[in-house]
């Protein structure tokens, strides 16, 4: 994964319509939340691989974009999240869910299609893991973008530059040009009309820094309850 977007450059894959579009919605969501807004850390895909020191309990508000989507341990990163926040402190979050591409991975249709379409983690296990985490009042819900092609060569270029296929069982070296020509022909399968059509989920969350296990009240079953929003169709 870390060489995956070393290659690629998380700044550039963070200019990616897909993250511009996910953090336009994601501050649409925050005009309806009134809280303080610093300090506040942004821990998105463009800062992937820098240091990040906050002292625990320091941050009144974290904002990351697309960085959950590049990363194989979700709960460590939400985990650094959740005591970096001071208690009351404020989680927002944009990253894919595990529909995004889902007709490519379909198209394949092989049993080494799984290590071809990233899977990517549904917001209800997101959701379960800040609840574990003692994040409080979580929402979660999704929304569908449409990316359309001309082509599928741009298809598969622009899926390129998203970070491509970082996998941690996807085969060593060049896939070679039968394979290439294959997830073309996949790609075509996704034309509708005149445009090569895929869909992405973008999965958008928050919650907030709960107090310390000390301060903790509990409720009649210790139960965080979670808000679920169902997945809208919109186009950027």
């Amino acid at each position: 994964m870390r060489l995956q977007l070393q290659r690629r450059g998380p700044v550039q894959i963070a200019e990616h319509p897909v993250w511009k579009e996910a953090a336009s919605r994601l501050e649409d969501r925050f005009t309806y939340i009134k809280t303080d807004t610093e300090p506040r850390l942004d821990h998105g895909v463009a800062e992937y691989g820098r240091p990040m020191n906050p002292a625990p309990g320091s941050m009144q508000m974290i904002w990351s974009v697309g960085l959950l989507a590049y990363l194989s341990d979700l709960r460590s990163t939400l985990g650094f999240w959740s005591q970096a926040l001071k208690p009351g402190g404020l989680l927002m979050f944009a990253t894919l869910g595990p529909d995004s591409f889902r007709s490519l991975g379909l198209a394949l249709s092989d049993v080494d299609q799984d290590r071809h379409v990233v899977g990517y983690p549904d917001m209800h296990d997101i959701g379960d893991a800040l609840v574990g985490l003692r994040m409080t009042n979580p929402v979660m819900d999704a929304e569908w973008v449409t990316l359309t092609y001309s082509t599928p060569e741009s298809a598969l270029l622009d899926l390129r530059r998203l970070g491509g296929n970082a996998l941690a069982g996807r085969p060593k070296g060049l896939s070679g040009h039968a394979w290439r020509a294959r997830v073309l022909a996949a790609l075509e399968q996704s034309r509708i009309d005149d445009r090569i059509a895929l869909q992405v989920e973008l999965i958008f969350g928050h919650a907030w820094a709960g107090l310390p296990k000390s301060s903790q009240t509990t409720d009649k079953g210790g139960v965080s309850t979670i808000q679920w929003m169902g997945k809208t169709p919109k186009m950027p």
